[in-house]
């Protein structure tokens, strides 16, 4: 499973290299990139959909309709969500071509005159971080943690009227760790389950909806965990 998904990632870096420097970060910026592969059934690999970005407007940027109209903007432009999009016209115009004599790569029409995927195709996503939201709740590496302050304990010889002193300075019992990665996105205030940001793995909790997370003005977009299972 590493070596295949190792060939997707290096599919999607090898066409963003190709790319022209133009809208590209500098040396000391940095982006996301997504993209989305097609597998065929003799198992070469296709990427048909790319996009780069971590930009996403905030609620004062979409109502403020003396400059725009509503709706003519774009609210959200991370990565994961641009490739999304890019996926789906992809797969529109496959159907286009269905249904206008030509040859698709992807659809076929079976006997019930339904459109389905052709045998053995698969589609694989690639992105360069965890998408914001759900996608990033995941249990860290368990790890053992020395967190017994040093004691004295006293041993008493009944046989010599001896007592002895040890200190465990140098044995420490170790407890196991457990804790899950973060989110900055927020549960939807509208959500019957919000997360009760206790210590360790009761952080957060999974399946609301998200909102993105961002400094400064709130944005109304939901985070790509959401709009990726849509």
């Amino acid at each position: 499973m590493g070596d295949f998904a190792d060939q997707i990632a290096q599919r999607c870096l090898e066409k963003y290299n190709k790319l022209s420097k133009n809208g590209k970060p500098l040396e000391k910026e940095w982006t996301v990139l997504s993209g989305m592969i097609l597998k065929k059934k003799d198992s070469s690999l296709h990427l048909v959909a790319l996009a780069t970005g971590t930009k996403c407007l905030g609620k004062s940027d979409l109502i403020n309709t003396k400059i725009y109209e509503v709706g003519c903007r774009l609210n959200d432009s991370h990565a994961e969500v641009l490739v999304r999009r890019a996926f789906l016209r992809y797969l529109y115009e496959q159907i286009d071509f269905l249904l206008t004599d030509f040859k698709s790569d992807v659809f076929t029409i079976d006997d019930k005159k339904k459109i389905k995927l052709h045998d053995g195709i698969s589609f694989h996503l690639f992105t360069s971080q965890t998408p914001c939201g759900d996608c990033s709740i995941f249990l860290k590496k368990e790890f053992y943690e020395d967190n017994v302050p040093p004691t004295k304990i006293r041993k008493c010889d009944y046989n010599n009227g001896i007592e002895t002193v040890e200190s465990n300075n140098n044995r420490k019992e170790k407890h196991l760790i457990k804790d899950i990665y973060r989110t900055g996105a927020k549960c939807v205030k509208s959500e019957k389950y919000q997360d009760p940001h206790l210590p360790g793995i009761n952080y957060h909790v999974v399946g609301p909806l998200r909102t993105k997370p961002g400094r400064g003005n709130p944005t109304l977009s939901l985070s790509c965990s959401d709009k990726i299972a849509k």
